[in-house]
């Protein structure tokens, strides 16, 4: 342990966490440096896809997010905020695009990392409460992990800083402290398991039918059933293994037999959703939570090695 440079807080944590050592054994700081490189680029485009192109009917004066649309969502007894409340003007919004822009970037590349993590945060939130019907659920998972990456080391690896470094002759591994990554895992985990609960109260979902409906639905399939006819048989599977992978995802995960391909099962997932159905930004921000899962560091020593 003397050896390693490890950066970052070192939370007080109950005892029973202490003692894990998953809790609290450093990791390489490529993980979440692979979580900050996956959020800023997809924010990114994010960005340049979702918002730019379509600024002034999704914000401002007798659009479809003009302030008076939603203007009870930051009212009390609810309490959300934005802070961009009150904009009516298209092109001021343009220019907020912009700055949330420079910001994703900015956090991609490592540049002032904790600032641009607050930056894209405080814009995500304030977009969101704008135009609230314009977002999904993706957009919460963006804005929980650009919340972890303020208080993070993200730049510790992969970075503008870190490459500086390298030149300056420092060759050595960084670490971090695992609380982020562990945190945002659990964060993964109870997506997974409450959507799952979620969808149990569904009768569509329990029939075995739902994915019948989506796929026959050209509100949500890329694809309509004409265009890609699938099995009948396929759809119920489709819709059981989703209900029950998602259910059973906390005790997968814990069982080391079952923990890959549950994670694989995951992976496949959102990119198959990401293909045939509009979900937007959703499945891609929802792998960016698998990026820590991936061994980062034993590519980057074996490159070295070379």
């Amino acid at each position: 342990m003397s050896e390693r440079t490890i950066v970052g807080l070192t939370p007080w944590l109950p005892r029973l966490l202490a003692n894990s050592a998953w809790w609290t054994e450093p990791v390489r700081a490529e993980r979440l440096a692979a979580l900050r490189i996956g959020i800023g680029a997809m924010m990114l485009l994010d960005v340049l896809w979702t918002y730019w192109p379509q600024v002034a009917d999704f914000f401002g004066t007798g659009s479809l997010g003009s302030p008076e649309v939603f203007a009870g969502r930051v009212a009390t007894p609810y309490w959300r905020w934005s802070l961009l409340r009150g904009v009516s003007d298209a092109a001021a919004m343009q220019g907020v695009l912009v700055l949330w822009a420079a910001a994703a970037f900015s956090l991609m590349v490592g540049l002032l990392p904790r600032l641009s993590a607050l930056v894209c945060w405080a814009l995500a939130v304030s977009v969101f409460n704008l135009n609230y019907y314009l977002h999904n659920s993706g957009d919460n998972v963006r804005s929980i992990a650009l919340f972890y990456l303020i208080f993070c080391p993200s730049a510790a690896a992969w970075s503008v800083t870190s490459w500086w470094q390298r030149r300056s002759g420092d060759e050595q591994p960084v670490y971090i402290s695992p609380w982020p990554l562990r945190l945002l895992f659990v964060q993964l985990v109870l997506i997974y398991f409450f959507n799952g609960l979620h969808k149990l109260t569904g009768p569509d979902w329990r029939s075995g039918e739902i994915m019948y409906h989506v796929m026959g639905n050209l509100g949500w399939t890329r694809l309509s059933s004409a265009q890609a006819p699938m099995p009948s048989l396929l759809l119920p599977v489709m819709t059981y293994t989703t209900l029950l992978w998602e259910l059973f995802f906390p005790l997968l995960v814990c069982m080391p037999a079952v923990r890959k391909p549950a994670l694989w099962l995951g992976v496949l997932f959102h990119v198959g959703t990401g293909v045939l159905l509009q979900l937007t930004m959703f499945p891609f921000y929802m792998l960016c939570l698998y990026l820590p899962l991936v061994p980062w560091e034993t590519y980057v020593d074996r490159w070295r090695s070379r």
